[in-house]
């Protein structure tokens, strides 16, 4: 084996050998805090140990394995096939390890064997090791990426990756096919990331004349253990016992997603890929999680929302945090800029690089435009609905956020926020005036994707269900006392009649057709798919109604069926016919309606005459015709709220809960994916198939293994 020459060797090894290195690392056993003494207080309660979590979930070709104990949390995963892939997230600073591995002529499965253990080292390095294994004769990495998550993602397995990233990474290897070491150090020059790579078992690894890893296999197979590490500040993890109360399921594959994505500072969005704050996520989640939620739990939620508000009430829809807020900072060319988190990376220049703490203070995004509404629903939901959230809401509402103000004064902004933006459409029920993306933006609402509203403009969602919603919670939180020194009857009574005046926005984005035209366009789209048109046509009958999904920037719906009647019944009281309406739609098999075996599709376009809209929508699109666990269990939630009305004629409730039968059955068909964040399908032999979403080259996307508002059946049950 020829020898390799070490980058930046001198300042990587710091004065200690690589074997020793290693072996400090490696080593397994339970975390304990940097610097702490090894000798218990003899007078004092033993302290309680750390709470280990530790689970895998399988998600087609991925394997996960999640880890969390004391200061550690880490989500590993390994992909096989053609293209194996490892990662490995940590939820502290959003940063994370990802090595991709050169295409082969064949799949192979690498996999970890043993699990996932914990490892700490002194001065504040922390992380997993693992096992891997594969049947593979060899792997060559084709790119290694230490840095954001974000980073991770927006570069990806062959996007560009910046010189930046390229030059900060150091690396060494023990001689004769020994150990590889490769660590990085942060744009901030305060934080550090490593992966080491010991071969076991006869395997052998090197580096490359061009950097690369390359691992040859043993007469076991090829054997290697990898540690990741990193040395960002830890969250603070919840305990199992203390995240949900006794009316909670009792399905230890949620509780455990719930817990490795709970902490004390915030809830995170999803692992792998969206391992931070997400404001709209939260409120969601929290919302149909209430019932079953310990009080700490949705007051850290609620929390981390009005800590992160802007001067005008905006909710902040995600964080960019770590590296990746230092990076924006750095591509603005100044400390403190508030940038969107969204847009491309650029260059930083040398003198841009300066290291410096204000670098990585957060930078938040307000972009969407639906969190905004969601905020005040929860809030009094929580604050004047619940036992708990009544006892508490003063003390939680007299702390305070990081600028200052109490948590009444960062809500009632957000009130203020939301007559304010509701007032126009109020004024002239012109539909222009509808709440409408911001100007220069293509998203604003969880169907986040450029093509997810099919490039319109006002989404159904906020306007038919989220407005009115928010106006209603605004006029409960006004007529209480908790936003101020007393009850604001006219404020309230202004916000009662605004959202009068909002009840009706639905009819703008009403889509109807003749019986014979939808019966025609239903079954060709159905053919087109594979899927047998007979049952599709014959489940048509008389004229068929449906909510468009958006209206363009002029105001005319564009005419793609969806789910996001969950929020409708949700958040609003539909008429009866309104409700006969819905069900129909999640009784009706696709694409006559959105109801599949294997879920109920949040996107069907069957109905649009352009052929062009109709392929923003495919079983590719991250939100096509696909499904989203959160938005099944939203629809079984508004299902329950509605049949709990005294005001229902017999025939709307036998229509709802006909709908409700049929969507457990399809919940229940789903249950394996449950946690997952969306999944796909193919049909095979005239027969459904569940498709992990990623799994499939014509995938735009990949999905979360857990996913927050994913975990929402703990409360949400038939």
């Amino acid at each position: 084996m020829r020898p390799t020459k070490p980058t930046k060797i001198d300042r990587f090894m710091m004065g200690t050998t690589l074997s020793t290195l290693l072996a400090a690392s490696c080593a397994s056993g339970a975390s304990s805090a940097p610097g702490a003494s090894s000798a218990p207080d003899a007078g004092a309660p033993a302290p309680r140990a750390p709470e280990l979590l530790a689970f895998d979930l399988q998600e087609g070709a991925i394997h996960n394995h999640f880890f969390r104990r004391g200061h550690i949390a880490a989500h590993l995963l390994v992909t096989s096939g053609v293209s194996p892939r490892l990662i490995v997230a940590f939820p502290a600073g959003n940063m994370g390890v990802a090595a991709w591995f050169d295409a082969l002529p064949a799949p192979v499965e690498l996999s970890v064997e043993g699990g996932v253990s914990g490892v700490e080292r002194p001065g504040g390095m922390r992380g997993v090791s693992a096992l891997l294994v594969s049947a593979a004769p060899a792997l060559r990495v084709h790119r290694l990426v230490l840095g954001s998550i974000r980073t991770v993602r927006e570069v990806g397995r062959d996007g560009e990756l910046p010189a930046w990233l390229r030059a900060d990474v150091e690396a060494s290897a023990a001689p004769a096919g020994g150990s590889i070491a490769v660590r990085r150090t942060t744009l901030d020059g305060e934080h550090h990331l490593e992966l080491l790579i010991e071969p076991l078992d006869g395997t052998t690894a090197a580096l490359g004349l061009d950097g690369r890893v390359e691992l040859a296999a043993g007469p076991r197979g090829l054997r290697f253990r990898v540690t990741a590490l990193s040395d960002e500040a830890p969250l603070t993890p919840v305990p199992l016992d203390e995240i949900a109360n006794e009316r909670a399921g009792d399905d230890p594959r949620h509780r455990q997603a719930l817990a490795f994505l709970t902490y004390r500072e915030k809830l995170l969005a999803g692992s792998w890929r969206f391992l931070t704050y997400f404001g709209r996520d939260t409120l969601l989640a929290v919302r149909m999680l209430l019932p079953v939620l310990e009080p700490a739990v949705v007051e850290a939620a609620l929390g981390s929302v009005l800590d992160r508000l802007s001067p005008e009430g905006e909710v902040a829809h995600e964080e960019a945090i770590g590296e990746y807020a230092a990076l924006l900072r750095l591509a603005a060319g100044r400390a403190g800029a508030q940038r969107e988190a969204g847009h491309a990376q650029r260059e930083p220049g040398p003198a841009q690089r300066e290291p410096g703490p204000a670098q990585r203070e957060p930078v938040l995004d307000y972009k969407m435009v639906d969190d905004d509404f969601l905020l005040t629903p929860l809030a009094a939901e929580y604050l004047l609905g619940s036992a708990p959230g009544r006892a508490r809401a003063a003390a939680f509402l007299a702390r305070r956020t990081p600028g200052g103000e109490t948590y009444a004064q960062a809500l009632a902004r957000n009130v203020a926020l939301v007559l304010r933006l509701a007032a126009p459409f109020a004024e002239t029920r012109d539909p222009r005036a509808l709440i409408a993306l911001k100007e220069g933006e293509s998203v604003g609402e969880w169907r986040d994707s450029e093509e997810g509203l099919a490039f319109g403009r006002i989404p159904y969602d906020v306007n038919v269900a989220l407005v009115p919603a928010a106006l209603r919670a605004s006029a409960r939180l006004l007529a209480s006392p908790l936003l101020g020194a007393g009850p604001d009857e006219e404020g309230s009574a202004r916000a009662e009649r605004l959202a009068r005046a909002w009840k009706d926005a639905g009819v703008f984005f009403r889509v109807e057709l003749p019986e014979g035209e939808a019966r025609r366009r239903a079954g060709a789209y159905a053919a087109s798919l594979g899927i047998d048109p007979a049952p599709v046509v014959a489940s048509l009958s008389g004229t068929l109604s449906f909510p468009a999904i958006a209206l363009d920037g002029e105001g005319r719906p564009i005419p793609v069926m969806h789910s996001d009647d969950g929020f409708v019944l949700l958040f609003t009281d539909p008429p009866p016919e309104a409700l006969e309406e819905i069900a129909g739609r999640l009784v009706r098999p696709f694409p006559a309606g959105l109801r599949t075996p294997v879920g109920i599709l949040v996107a069907n376009p069957a109905f649009a005459p352009d052929p062009a809209v109709r392929g923003l929508f495919t079983a590719g699109h991250y939100h096509g015709t696909v499904t989203w666990s959160w938005q099944q269990a939203m629809l079984a939630a508004g299902l329950d709220r509605q049949l709990a009305r005294g005001d229902l004629s017999a025939h709307a409730r036998g229509a709802l809960e006909r709908a409700r039968s049929a969507l457990w059955e399809v919940i229940r068909a789903s249950r394996e994916a449950s946690t997952w964040e969306l999944w796909s399908w193919a049909v095979e032999g005239g027969r459904y198939r569940l498709v992990p979403f990623g799994a499939e080259r014509a995938h735009h996307d990949e999905s979360n293994a857990v996913q927050l508002w994913s975990t929402v059946y703990l409360a949400v049950r038939p």
